[in-house]
């Protein structure tokens, strides 16, 4: 403690908390030493305690005035400042700080308390370089930002910050896209590094649009005059996703429609499908009368295998007549008969597939029509394709992907999103812990898509791969990292798997305390606080700091194309208005 005089002593210990006694000379907010000044009891400060070969390290939680019981001043006498009020800080004991061979350590731990009547010092700038951050020198060291009071950089290692996945949370326009864009164009640095975003908003191509090589940076638009996504890349997963099938009637119907997607054609002279050989259809999605027998051959034949592959696939409307006949067909006392009743069970999932088919939303993000592929046709390989086109394989040579979804309506957000996510799921699962690329998968405005949106039986497993991603990924080398607005629309199950919290200001209570509820690390003073955040302000916690720190967001350079609208040029010509 050389160069520095106490700011004051420990008067009581109740439990986890400290309460000091603050020295009548250090009546101002801070305290002037040899190294420089040192905040003396702000909330959120740190205060050092003396406990011989350590220092514990004290974060003031509150501070107050208290009558004295005896008189602390003796070099006043008997001066009439002596009735004034005592200052207590109370706070409670975040870790400790020991020198090893020259080198100062920090070490978390709320268990070690102090003596009764131990001196309390101001922190220096080395000591709380130490607290906040890891050697800003190391080659995978990230800059979250500064701390707000002292300044001092707060560096943590890409390892401990991406690899529990990240929340990043705040109101619009209180910097999140800033924040995300600044960290990222550290990332894309690492030449290893794999990055994907879901850009819902188009915002980050001119935040990469300097300062990175040519072949660092993809960016594909989905949607008109880009990526269309074929129906049937989307497979078992994915449509079941898009689809929401009830479990107990619907999904074994769109299973068998799907498998035997490959051995159909659709006709369009009577609008129904029919296998290689037919000129005319024989099966429908409208439960008509007639040709039953016909029909019911066709579906044996598809069962079977007997059927013989055709060369294109069929455009997305033929699922309907295959989930309709593979169910609705029944052996009746006058033959084989579409019954009305059995009908009745799949007609909502037929209504689905043409409500999608017909959407022209939908239709120009997602290609419904036949194609001619690959032979021999499968849906398998087709969706192992479309995973390595969006989320990358080990040949891809780009560092970060831009998927672009200003086209994608929003409302169609959950289902098209969901389906690639649903996806991505399998494939990574699939893949194995042996196969794993190590990914950063960014999920902009995550509230848009992250949430159940099943209807009746589908309701309980519409968010199952969201969730099954976030509870396992980060075995198969996928790390989230989630930013929104409103955290209490997403998944609670998603949100709590995430180990690092960056907060700027959330105003809503319903948004508090999805955060309180979510996190193990948010301490309620901390979140308390997240409401009265100024711009570009934030508090960050988790797994890799090792304590809440509250820190000022470093700037992204160029920005992300997400600044405010310029309302206060309406005074100028329009020609002016930028």
């Amino acid at each position: 403690m050389i160069g520095r005089s106490p700011i004051g002593y420990v008067v009581r210990i109740d439990g986890a908390e400290i309460t000091l006694n603050v020295l009548d000379h250090h009546r101002g907010m801070v305290a002037g030493h040899s190294h420089g000044v040192s905040m003396v009891a702000e909330i959120g400060s740190l205060l050092g305690i003396d406990a011989g070969d350590r220092l514990l390290l004290l974060r003031v939680r509150s501070i107050s005035f208290a009558e004295p019981n005896e008189v602390h001043r003796r070099s006043m006498g008997k001066s009439s400042l002596s009735a004034e009020p005592l200052r207590h800080v109370v706070g409670i004991v975040v870790g400790k700080l020991t020198r090893k061979s020259g080198e100062l350590e920090f070490v978390s731990d709320s268990l070690s308390t102090p003596a009764l009547g131990a001196m309390v010092y101001p922190l220096i700038a080395d000591e709380e370089k130490t607290v906040l951050g890891r050697d800003d020198n190391a080659p995978t060291s990230i800059h979250l930002g500064n701390e707000l009071r002292s300044g001092a950089p707060v560096q943590v290692d890409i390892q401990s910050l991406i690899s529990k996945h990240v929340a990043v949370l705040g109101s619009s326009g209180q910097g999140k896209s800033c924040f995300t864009a600044a960290i990222l164009q550290q990332i894309v640095k690492l030449p290893g590094s794999r990055t994907v975003i879901f850009d819902i908003n188009g915002e980050y191509e001119q935040a990469f649009s300097e300062n990175v090589e040519p072949d660092w940076v993809r960016t594909t638009k989905l949607g008109e005059g880009g990526l269309k996504i074929p129906y049937f890349a989307l497979g078992r997963h994915g449509l079941q996703r898009l689809l929401m099938p009830s479990e107990k009637t619907q999904r074994p119907a769109l299973m068998f429609a799907l498998e035997s997607l490959n051995r159909v054609k659709w006709i369009d002279a009577g609008s129904g499908v029919g296998i290689l050989t037919d000129t005319t259809p024989f099966l429908f999605d409208d439960c008509r009368s007639g040709d039953a027998t016909q029909a019911q051959q066709r579906i044996s034949a598809l069962q079977d295998k007997t059927a013989a592959e055709v060369s294109m696939w069929p455009p997305m409307k033929a699922l309907g007549p295959l989930v309709a006949e593979s169910y609705s067909l029944t052996n009746g006392r006058s033959g084989w008969e579409r019954n009305a009743f059995q009908y009745g069970n799949v007609a909502p999932l037929v209504n689905r597939i043409h409500r999608f088919v017909e959407d022209p939303m939908f239709s120009a993000v997602v290609d419904t029509d036949g194609a001619p592929r690959k032979e021999p046709l499968d849906w398998r390989s087709e969706a192992s394709e479309l995973v390595a086109n969006i989320f990358g394989d080990e040949h891809s040579n780009w560092r970060i992907h831009i998927v672009d979804l200003r086209r994608v309506a929003h409302d169609l957000m959950p289902f098209i999103l969901g389906s690639l996510l649903e996806l991505f799921a399998f494939e990574i699962f699939e893949r194995g812990q042996d196969k794993k690329v190590p990914t950063l998968l960014v999920l902009e405005e995550a509230h848009h898509y992250l949430r159940p949106v099943g209807v009746g039986e589908s309701d309980t497993g519409s968010s199952l791969a969201y969730e099954r991603l976030a509870k396992e990924g980060r075995k198969f080398g996928l790390a989230l990292w989630l930013s929104t607005q409103r955290p209490s629309e997403i998944s609670q199950t998603v949100l709590s798997q995430c180990g690092n919290w960056i907060s700027f200001r959330l105003a809503s209570d319903r948004d508090l305390a999805a955060v309180q509820a979510s996190s193990e690390w948010a301490d309620r003073r901390d979140v308390k606080r997240i409401s009265g955040l100024a711009r570009q302000n934030a508090v960050a916690f988790g797994e890799s700091l090792r304590m809440p720190v509250s820190l000022i967001a470093p700037t992204a350079s160029p920005t992300p194309k997400s600044s405010d609208a310029p309302f206060d040029k309406w005074a100028d010509s329009r020609e002016n208005i930028g």
